[in-house]
This record gives structure tokens, C-alpha cells and sequence, in this order.
């Protein structure tokens, strides 16, 4: 039994593997996860199957991939929890969190992110928004300029955008942001500029949001809500799967 079921998952981790590069080509290094995944799932069962593997080894490798499994699914239910919170509206700030630049074109998570934050804009003229990224090796241009000029193709007010354009990690859109945040209310408000607690918004793609918010909540003294945008169904469980990695790895590092 152990085996069919080691085969069916490696057989399965292998069809989306190739579907994701279909897909989407080789935009990104992680589906690479889920050919090995499944690789390593399909050996596992072909050795039981052909009684190649010790019991000892069998029962380790059982252990080990019910561990992974109870592991995610714990993870992702918490991820799960806050991807479709309500909105807040009138909060002070908005933090776009940058995502993949194609050349200079949004890639689609990045493009659902800045038309949640366009919504939200037009709906909210008080507020304004971070839109905070930098030029990653592969990308034309930083991935707040990518979103700034979407931003205006789609009719934001220029006087709405703040451009952080040197973060290359989540943790540093927030750290980054809150800095220019902080010199920013400080030299328009002044002391009471100071005292004030900001109400910000983290707007990213759902399955990002929990890590991204738990992130802002470590790092400022904000009044955190989040905006969760849309993301695209057949890639939210590679999505899911990858977060899973950054959230044990935020959370060793201290960001959590």
C-alpha cells in the first residue's frame, strides 16, 4: 500500500511540474522543487515496490513524508486564514509589495497586486501608496517603477504614489518602507507625526499576505490590515507549497 501511494504522489508532483513549465515556461527556479519532489517520491515507492528498501528504511521514509505533509497543511491553513480578509477602508498608507518584473511588464501576480491597490486608491483618494521593490538581475526596470507607470496607465493620482525602489526581499519592502514612512510623517506632521500609530494596508496576492502582515506586525508599530489581490488558481499550489519554505524561513531568521 505505502508504495502506490509514494508512486501516485511522485506521478502527480511530475504532471505539475511539466504543467507549470507549459504554462508559464521557466519564469522561476522553484517548480524545480516538484520535479525532484517527485522524483524522489517515485523512487521511494519503485524500492518498496520491488523490496529494495529495509523495513527499518520504509517506516523512515513513511515518518518523514507524513512529517512534510502535516507540516504544510498546518502552514498553509494558517496562510489560508487572513488571504480573504475584509477590506479596511480609509487607512492612511497603502504597501504594494513588488513581485516579478517580465522586462518592464508586470508578471500576472504583479499585475493583480497593483489593480487591487488601483481599486483601492480610486475608492480611497485620502490615501496614499508605498509601492516598494527593487530591480531584481532579470528585470528591466525596479518593480516599483513597473507599478508606478501601470499605476497611472490606469488613472491613479502621481500625488497618491511613493516609489521604494531598493527592497529585495519581503522583510526589506517592510523595513524600507517604514523608514521612508517614518521620515516622511515626521517632516510633514511633526510631532504629532511621531505619537501617531499609521493605519496601513499590506496589499500583495492572497497567498503572500499572511507572511507579509505578520512581517509589517514584527518590524513597525503600524495598525496592520491586509488587501489581499487575486492569484492565479492552477499556480496557487506552487505558490502555497513555496510560501510554505518562506514562512519556516522568516520565521528561523527572526522576521516572524
Amino acid at each position: 500500500m505505502p508504495e502506490i501511494i509514494f508512486l501516485w504522489l511522485g506521478l502527480l508532483c511530475l504532471g505539475y511540474f511539466v504543467g507549470i513549465a507549459r504554462y508559464v515556461g521557466w519564469t522561476s527556479k522553484f517548480p524545480i522543487v516538484w520535479a525532484g519532489l517527485g522524483a524522489g517520491l517515485l523512487l521511494t515507492g519503485i524500492l518498496i515496490l520491488t523490496e529494495n528498501l529495509s523495513k527499518k528504511a520504509e517506516l523512515l521514509c513513511c515518518a518523514m513524508g507524513i512529517l512534510l505533509l502535516v507540516s504544510v497543511v498546518v502552514v498553509v491553513a494558517v496562510i489560508a486564514s487572513v488571504m480573504f480578509l475584509p477590506v479596511e477602508p480609509d487607512l492612511d498608507y497603502l504597501v504594494v509589495l513588488g513581485a516579478q518584473v517580465m522586462g518592464t511588464r508586470p508578471s500576472l501576480s504583479l499585475q493583480y497586486r497593483i489593480d487591487s491597490a488601483c481599486e483601492y486608491l480610486k475608492e480611497n483618494p485620502g490615501t496614499r501608496a508605498v509601492l516598494s521593490g527593487g530591480k531584481g538581475p532579470d528585470e528591466g526596470i525596479s518593480e516599483a517603477r513597473c507599478m508606478y507607470e501601470e499605476m497611472l496607465r490606469q488613472g491613479v493620482d502621481r500625488e497618491q504614489l511613493i516609489l521604494e525602489d531598493r527592497s529585495a526581499s519581503t522583510s526589506q519592502n517592510i523595513e524600507f518602507t517604514r523608514n521612508l514612512l517614518k521620515e516622511k510623517t515626521e517632516r510633514e506632521e511633526g510631532t504629532e507625526g511621531r505619537a501617531r500609530r499609521l493605519k496601513v494596508g499590506i496589499v500583495t496576492n492572497g497567498f503572500h499576505l499572511f507572511r507579509g502582515m505578520a512581517i509589517a506586525r514584527k518590524k513597525t508599530d503600524w495598525q496592520v490590515y491586509g488587501i489581499g489581490a487575486k492569484s492565479n488558481a492552477f499556480l496557487l499550489p506552487n505558490y502555497l507549497f513555496r510560501e510554505f519554505f518562506c514562512v519556516i524561513k522568516d520565521k528561523l531568521v527572526g522576521n516572524l
